[in-house]
């Protein structure tokens, strides 16, 4: 197993789909939105891993969501 696919498998137990997070835009800012997953994690192709949450299109970066 690769260092990506453990970390996809890591990412995928700490945010499965229907749990709620904090997503925070600008990462060290305060500001945030309260949304829930809505997909698998999925890697970049320069290895950044990202996931799909309610009310925003595409993926955003794992590294800006707080679990609630």
């Amino acid at each position: 197993m690769t260092d990506l696919e453990r970390a996809l498998m890591d990412a995928e137990a700490d945010f499965p789909i229907g749990r709620r997070v904090r997503y925070y835009p600008v990462s060290g800012y305060s500001e945030h939105v309260e949304s829930a997953i809505r997909s698998k994690p999925w890697a970049l192709g320069h290895g950044a891993i990202v996931i799909a949450i309610e009310g925003k299109a595409g993926g955003v970066y794992i590294t800006h969501l707080e679990v609630i």
